[in-house]
Formats: C-alpha cells, sequence, structure tokens
C-alpha cells in the first residue's frame, strides 16, 4: 500500500465462506446477554454503475502549486510517557452495555449517533465499504468495482461518506451518499491520496499524500479545491483527524524519531507539540467528540511479539492509560458520536473483526464473525 500505517493489509486473507454475521449484543430485561446469529442479504445500489466509471488521473493545477506554509516551530517534552497502568480484569468484565427503555431502542442506539456504521471488509474478495446497525443487523454494499476501496469517514451531517479508492489506477479520495449512491471523485492526483477526516463544520478535509515526495498533511474543501499543505517537513507523516473545536488537528509523525509518535499541530499559529515519547510506533490517534481525549495505537507494550494496544490520553498528552491487553493487532479505534464507545478492529480470532467497548476499556463485544477481514470502521452521526 505505500505507507507504514497501512501495514495490516499485507495480512492474509481469510478463505472466503458464505456471508454470515454472528453478533453479540445485550437484551433488554435483566441485562441479559443473547446470541443472534444474523445472515444478512448485501443490498446493491441500482444508481452506482453510472457514477463507478474510472476517471482519467489529470493532476489539478492548484495542487501542484500549494500554498506555503512555514515550518512549525516543535515543543519537545524531555520527560518519558507515563508508564501503563492495567487490570488484566477491568477490560473483560461481563458486565453488559446498559439497557434502553422499551420502545427507545431504535431512537437512542448504543453510543449516540444513528447507530449505523461503515467499514471496510474483504468478503467481497476485495476491500469494498459496507454498511451495517451496531447491532449487526441491516447488512448492505456500498460500493462494488474491482478496485480497493478504503478508509470510510461520515461526513458531519451523517449524510455522505469521504473514502479512499484507486478507481482510477492511483489512490484518490472520494465522496458517496450515505447509501453508496452519486460517487463522485475528490482528487485526481497520479500520488498517493489517503486517510482523508472532517472538518468539525463539515467544509474541509485533511488527509495525507506523498506528491511531493515523503507523506505530507493536507488541507482541502469538501468539493476538492483550494488544496494546501499543511505540514511540510523531510519524514512522513499521516493520519490527521481534527479537534471538534476544528483549530487543532493531531496526526502521526517520524521527524523526531524512527518510530511514529503523535503530534498536535495549532493551525492558527503553526505551533506543534509532541504528545508521546516512546521508542516504539504511537500510531491512528482520533479526538474524542468531547476534546478532552485522544484514542490511539501504541505498541510500547506488544512491539516484541508483534502486538499492540489502545491506549487514551488527555488532548495535552498526559495521563496515558492503557484500555487492552491481549487481543492481537488492533487497528482503527474511532470513539462513537457521543463518546462513550470505542470502535475498533482486532486480528485476536485469526482474521480481522470488528468490535466495542466502552471507553474505559470495559464491556468487550464482538460485532463481526466473517471470515473474511473488516476493519476501518466509522460511526454515522445523527444529523
Amino acid at each position: 500500500m505505500g505507507r507504514a500505517t497501512s501495514w495490516f493489509v499485507w495480512l492474509g486473507l481469510g478463505a472466503l465462506a458464505l456471508m454470515g454475521l454472528d453478533i453479540l449484543f445485550t437484551g433488554r430485561a435483566g441485562f441479559a446477554i443473547a446470541l443472534v446469529t444474523i445472515t444478512p442479504s448485501i443490498t446493491r445500489s441500482a444508481t452506482l454503475s453510472p457514477t463507478a466509471q474510472p476517471r482519467s488521473p489529470a493532476p489539478r493545477a492548484s495542487i501542484a502549486t500549494p500554498t506555503p506554509t512555514r515550518t512549525p516551530a516543535l515543543t519537545p517534552t524531555p520527560t518519558a510517557s507515563p508508564s501503563a497502568t492495567f487490570d488484566p480484569q477491568h477490560p473483560y468484565t461481563p458486565t453488559p452495555f446498559p439497557g434502553l427503555p422499551p420502545g427507545e431502542e431504535n431512537a437512542t442506539p448504543f453510543g449516540g449517533g444513528t447507530g449505523l456504521i461503515a467499514f471496510v471488509s474483504e468478503r467481497a474478495g476485495n476491500s469494498e465499504i459496507f454498511r451495517m446497525a451496531v447491532t449487526g443487523t441491516d447488512l448492505m454494499q456500498l460500493t462494488f468495482s474491482d478496485a480497493e476501496d478504503r478508509s470510510p469517514n461520515w461526513s458531519p451531517d451523517g449524510e455522505t461518506i469521504v473514502f479512499r479508492s484507486n478507481l482510477a489506477g492511483n489512490p484518490n479520495l472520494y465522496l458517496m451518499q450515505a447509501d453508496g449512491s452519486q460517487r463522485r471523485v475528490l482528487t485526481e492526483d497520479p500520488a498517493f491520496d489517503e486517510l482523508p477526516r472532517w472538518s468539525p463544520d463539515g467544509q474541509w478535509l485533511v488527509f495525507d499524500s506523498n506528491r511531493r515526495g515523503v507523506f505530507q498533511i493536507y488541507r482541502m474543501r469538501r468539493d476538492g479545491s483550494a488544496v494546501v499543505q499543511v505540514t511540510a517537513v523531510l519524514t512522513d507523516e499521516a493520519a490527521a483527524d481534527f479537534s471538534p473545536d476544528g483549530q487543532f488537528i493531531v496526526f502521526e509523525s517520524r521527524r523526531e524519531s524512527t518510530h511514529y509518535q503523535i503530534y498536535r499541530l495549532d493551525l492558527n499559529t503553526g505551533a506543534v507539540t509532541r504528545l508521546t515519547h516512546t521508542t516504539t510506533r504511537e500510531v491512528q490517534p482520533e479526538w474524542s467528540p468531547d476534546g478532552q481525549s485522544i484514542v490511539f495505537i501504541s505498541e510500547r507494550d506488544g512491539a516484541q511479539a508483534g502486538l499492540n494496544d489502545i491506549y487514551v490520553m488527555n488532548a495535552d498528552g498526559t495521563n496515558q492509560r492503557r484500555l487492552t491487553q491481549g487481543l492481537g493487532r488492533l487497528t482503527t479505534p474511532r470513539w462513537s458520536p457521543d463518546g462513550t464507545l470505542i470502535l475498533f478492529a482486532s486480528n485476536r480470532a485469526g482474521n480481522y473483526d470488528l468490535y466495542v467497548m466502552r471507553a474505559d476499556g470495559s464491556g468487550l463485544r464482538q460485532l463481526t464473525t466473517h471470515p473474511a477481514d473488516d476493519y476501518a470502521g466509522d460511526w454515522q452521526p445523527r444529523p
């Protein structure tokens, strides 16, 4: 795939099987736990065909000459990241998610928002984007092509999804409606564009690209115009995410170390602050909806065994604490719209499946059990 943060894509795919989805979720009466086996049918969108034709890439002039930005002043923190404290029993207590009052199951889904999740799955033979309810019902395939479609991210109004696709031969960014219709291209650069994320007001997108040699952070309007390079250093930087107030972005970078570390950039002043200080990879940061915390992936406690864990820290980098242990390789942690849950993917069962847990690491639940990989989940916010 051309970059360090997409390491899990190289994992061998499981043998394809008949589609099946085992969902473990909480009942309402007495907080009983029920196991439901769902064999969802895939719903194809009839409006995709006319809009899913490849387009010849043509570099946009405004992209070739981005507005120069000053090199931010680094603010290093000399002390190491706080040591992890971990109670092995804490994340896996059998306490179910709190039940919802009868009749309010659909009105107030777990995690807020609409209760729908967009995610990437290999179950169709290649990486395609699907949508389903957090309970595992209402499975729907949104993209249909021989290309790789990845990294879905819901717009703040929940009406559109931005994603990465190599439909035109190289990875570019695309936009589609929530049902997969009206697919349209946003970037047409011959370089590698990836990992798009929305600004809180839905007017901007931030992404990373190697169009100037190494991967750097870029920003553009939601229609693909006004592309500006945000960072400009000589090493790779990627996986940027806006703070809820739109003032900062958090991202991963190798500007001061061999391994990726997590940094925060003030978009108004250009000041950069390093948030993690370890000798292992610290990647895939995401702001919590209230702006107070950042969830991320760390290898500090399992790099030698090829493992990693989900950590959370305060927005200024303090109080770093471990949320998972013994779950294999983890990727793409995402906050629920109300900040109470964290969605992520794990290969603990042999292939990548989607899981959800409370924001403190408790109440682990597996959402998908298909033999093909499922990963890169993202919650649909409520308009």
